[in-house]
């Protein structure tokens, strides 16, 4: 079941659910859905002198996945200027905590989707007991730059109620991303089945 305006209000209000800040409530709530801002912090992937990841060394490859992306924190009032195909990371400005029994999605604000502007390419699912900053997957589809402001409201989150969940994100094995306040690399080389190619490939070199 989706939430309604009231319900969400009533999630707030009772410290059920945390969304922090909320400066304007009239505007930010929606009538089944809650709209958050764009943050200061963006992750720019760059252009490397590489052909592939090299998944031989774990430790090689976590420091690549890193060398991938530059860090690029804004001042007030100063844009980020995402041009035509062109991919980003960034975060909310909005701190978002879960309880057991809600789930959330990450959804794009229409107007913000007419000029081209993807918010997350597949992370849209936030699990029962999520909690920091999520983090936007950002891609400009259309023909022009965006200019791109902190303090935006660029998405909305629709939260379903659900029973409460055996356990929470960060008790379950591959949380990677719990708590965190600003845009995060991919970690794909952490996940159980990944693990297993690599360990796989790298014993059959040794033989």
């Amino acid at each position: 079941m989706v939430l309604s305006d009231k319900e969400i209000i009533r999630e707030l209000l009772n410290g059920n659910l945390i969304i922090s800040p909320i400066t304007n409530g009239k505007l930010q709530i929606g009538n089944s859905s809650v709209d958050i801002r764009l943050g200061s912090i963006f992750r720019h992937l760059k252009v490397v002198n590489q052909t592939h990841f090299d998944i031989s060394n774990i430790t090689k490859l976590k420091r690549e996945i890193e060398e991938y992306s530059e860090e690029i924190v804004l001042q007030p009032l100063d844009p980020f200027i995402l041009h035509p195909k062109d991919f980003v990371l960034a975060s909310t400005l909005e701190y978002l905590k879960l309880p057991l029994n809600l789930a959330a999605r990450l959804e794009g604000r229409s107007t913000w989707g007419r000029v081209g502007l993807q918010v997350h390419s597949t992370a849209g699912l936030i699990d029962p007991g999520f909690e920091g900053c999520l983090t936007y997957e950002l891609h400009n589809l259309g023909k022009l730059p965006l200019p791109l402001f902190p303090g935006t409201r660029i998405g909305q989150l629709v939260f379903y109620k659900m029973d409460n969940s055996v356990s929470s994100y960060k008790e379950k094995d591959g949380s990677k991303f719990y708590g965190h306040l600003g845009p995060t690399n991919s970690s794909f080389y952490q996940d159980y089945d990944y693990k297993n190619i690599i360990n796989a490939k790298n014993h059959g070199k040794n033989k």
